[in-house]
């Protein structure tokens, strides 16, 4: 299992991709790919940021479903 600290930064990589890979996408409307792309670097805002040291984690452990 991972931990909480390699699945944070699994998430950011993901993020940090996931927009170049919208950006370069000249196949779509250049448009809609920027705001694709911007609207996930809102949603990751305060991961972005350097100088964010208010940085909380909330994590639940897995529970199984018991019918």
């Amino acid at each position: 299992m991972k931990t909480l600290e390699e699945t944070v930064e699994l998430n950011h990589e993901w993020a940090i991709d996931r927009m170049h890979t919208l950006c370069d996408d000249v196949k779509r409307d250049p448009l809609q790919c920027v705001e694709d792309a911007y609207s996930i670097q809102q949603e990751f805002a305060e991961w972005f940021d350097p100088d964010c040291k208010d940085d909380e984690v909330f994590s639940i452990e897995y529970m199984p479903n018991w019918d």
